[in-house]
C-alpha cells in the first residue's frame, strides 16, 4: 500500500493509464472511419451497378412512315383460285341458207390477283388530335393468270363447214379470263383486297414506337 503512494510509481500508473486511453480513442476513431470507408464504397458499387436513366426522345417523321409504304409498289392482298368449265360456240351461215355451227367445252384452272398501289398512299399526321390520316387508292384487279397445263376438253362438234381455228381459242380463253375476272369480283376480292391492305398499313405503322398513341384513319 506504500508502494501506491510512492511518487514513481504514481507516475508510471499515470503513463500506463493514459497510454491505454490513448489506445481506446485510438480503436473507436478507427472503427469509425473504416464503417464510413465501407459505406462510400458500398455507395460507390451501387451507383456502379445501377444504369444511367436517360430519357430519350424518338422523333419519326410521317414522310419517313410514308416512303416505307411506298416502297412496297403495287402490292397484291388477295388471290382468288379458281377451276371454271367453259363453252365456246362458233356458228356461221353457210352460203347464206343454212348455219353451221361448232362447239369446244372445256375447263381451265387459274388464280385472279387484286391489289392496290401503295406508291399512291398519302399521310398527313395531326399532333393535336394524335391522328394518322392514311388516304388509299382502291384495290384493282391485278393478273388474271390462267394455268395453260390445266386445260381440259371435255365436248367437242367440229363442222367440216365452220371449222374450229387458232383464233377461235384464243377468243375462247380472251372469254374464259373475262369470266374468271367476273366470278372474282362477284365474290368480293375487291373488298377482301381493301380490308388486307388497311391491316398491313396499320401494322407498318404501329410497328414505329413514335405513333403507338396515335390513332390510324384509313381513307379512300
Amino acid at each position: 500500500m506504500g508502494n501506491l503512494k510512492n511518487p514513481k510509481n504514481i507516475f508510471y500508473l499515470s503513463v500506463i493509464g493514459v497510454a491505454m486511453l490513448a489506445m481506446i480513442v485510438l480503436c473507436i476513431v478507427y472503427s469509425v472511419r473504416q464503417k464510413s470507408s465501407d459505406e462510400i464504397d458500398a455507395g460507390t458499387a451501387k451507383a456502379s451497378a445501377e444504369p444511367k436513366k436517360e430519357k430519350v426522345l424518338v422523333t419519326v417523321s410521317v414522310d419517313t412512315v410514308e416512303d416505307g409504304l411506298r416502297n412496297m409498289g403495287t402490292l397484291i392482298t388477295q388471290e382468288y383460285y379458281f377451276t371454271q368449265v367453259e363453252k365456246y360456240t362458233k356458228d356461221k351461215k353457210v352460203l347464206g341458207v343454212f348455219n353451221s355451227s361448232s362447239e369446244l367445252a372445256y375447263s381451265y384452272d387459274g388464280s385472279v390477283t387484286a391489289g392496290i398501289d401503295f406508291e399512291k398512299i398519302e399521310l398527313e399526321k395531326d399532333d393535336a388530335t394524335k391522328t394518322i390520316e392514311v388516304k388509299i387508292p382502291p384495290s384493282e384487279i391485278q393478273t388474271v393468270t390462267i394455268d395453260e397445263s390445266s386445260f381440259k376438253v371435255f365436248s367437242e362438234k367440229d363442222s367440216i363447214w365452220n371449222p374450229m381455228k387458232m383464233e377461235d381459242y384464243n377468243a375462247s380463253l380472251g372469254q374464259f379470263k373475262e369470266a374468271a375476272r367476273q366470278k372474282a369480283l362477284d365474290s368480293g376480292i375487291l373488298e377482301r383486297s381493301d380490308e388486307q391492305a388497311e391491316l398491313l398499313i396499320n401494322g407498318f405503322i404501329r410497328n414505329y414506337s413514335a405513333f403507338s398513341d396515335y390513332q390510324i384513319d384509313i381513307k379512300q
